[in-house]
């Protein structure tokens, strides 16, 4: 089974991640310290790298 990221949204603590599967995951920006300190209009420019390990 493959499942893909289709939104990603900020709010002022988290990152939420809608999943093609329908499930929606959030990240505490705190877990990811350079987000954590980003500016707020600065965090939508933010790409997700899909081939980081």
């Amino acid at each position: 089974m493959t499942c893909t990221v289709s939104t990603v949204r900020f709010d002022d603590d988290s990152m939420w991640l809608e999943l093609s599967d329908g499930r929606v995951l959030g990240v505490p920006l705190r877990a990811y310290f350079p987000l954590a300190n980003a500016y707020s209009e600065c965090s939508p420019e933010c790409r997700m790298n899909m081939h980081h390990r």
